[in-house]
């Protein structure tokens, strides 16, 4: 049997630790309302960072940013799940035009 290689198998350990963020942080929220505010913040934290990464390699940070919301959707206990995608999806486009039209700066842009 062939050992374990990290640096082959990065991606997937990334992945599963991504996955398993999203669903903590769905089973921590107690209502449906913070559940719904915790999903349009990582949204908008996913806008931001597919901004940062428009000119660059892109395909790993999308699906970093779905295996995530997977993982949410997961553990989401309270509130329909429709709507969750629907405001992570807001949040991200928000982000990115605000970004995009300079309302909203980094420091290292």
């Amino acid at each position: 049997m062939e050992e374990f290689a990290f640096y082959k198998n990065w991606m997937e350990v990334f992945l599963v630790i991504v996955l398993g963020a999203g669903l903590i942080s769905a089973l921590v929220v107690p209502n449906a309302s913070l559940s719904y505010i915790l999903v349009s913040i990582s949204g908008f934290f996913a806008g931001r960072l597919v901004y940062e990464r428009k000119s660059k390699i892109i395909g790993p940070f999308i699906a970093i940013v779905i295996i995530f919301l997977i993982g949410y959707l997961i553990g989401m206990r309270y509130g329909n799940r429709i709507v969750a995608v629907l405001l992570f999806i807001g949040g991200s486009v928000l982000s990115y035009k605000l970004f995009d039209k300079k309302i909203l700066k980094d420091s290292r842009f």
